[in-house]
């Protein structure tokens, strides 16, 4: 048992005797950098920097592209400052083809009603007279249910064209949608 123990030591201890003094050690047991590692990294950044400048690029052009201004819609819906209603839902068709639906939780609720704006469509169009028809379903303060609709018509010309769904109050104060065309 002793000798079993002298020999864990001793093997333990082998490359510290071997080694001898501190300043007698070999330069393949140093661990200063090298620097072909240092340039190499450097070098590696720096493609990573451009990799990733090239991709923003692309994905600006893919949208240049894809969405030119000339064909380009956005649709935004907002609610009128002083309106107490709760948005639930808005269905949005162009053209008599439904382009989005969108159910508010309550966040998205409370942030309209302090006066966000949320983009709701963002497509292509073709440049021309083009039919909007947008509803939308909520509660008044009182929890009774509320639903309005408009239908409206847009000329679509070469600049992109921003439209707005307004959700607001009429002199009877019943709901009511309109919808206003941004230059």
């Amino acid at each position: 048992m002793a000798n079993s123990k002298f020999l864990l030591l001793l093997l333990a201890l082998l490359p510290a005797l071997a080694l001898g003094e501190s300043g007698n050690t070999p330069d393949s047991f140093s661990i200063a950098p090298d620097p072909e590692f240092r340039s190499l990294d450097e070098k590696v950044q720096s493609l990573k920097r451009d990799v990733l400048d090239l991709s923003k690029d692309l994905s600006h052009l893919q949208d240049a592209l894809l969405s030119p201004a000339s064909t380009k819609v956005s649709v935004f819906v907002s609610l009128d400052p002083q309106n107490t209603l709760h948005l639930d839902s808005v269905q949005l068709q162009l053209d008599k083809r439904t382009v989005a639906n969108y159910l508010y939780n309550r966040d998205e609720q409370q942030a309209l009603q302090r006066g966000g704006i949320q983009r709701l469509y963002l497509g292509n169009v073709t440049i021309g007279t083009h039919e909007l028809t947008a509803s939308f379903i909520g509660k008044d303060a009182t929890g009774q249910e509320k639903h309005a609709d408009v239908t409206s018509h847009f000329e679509k010309s070469l600049a992109a064209k921003f439209v707005e769904l307004k959700v607001s109050r009429d002199d009877a104060n019943a709901p009511q949608l309109t919808v206003k065309e941004w230059e």
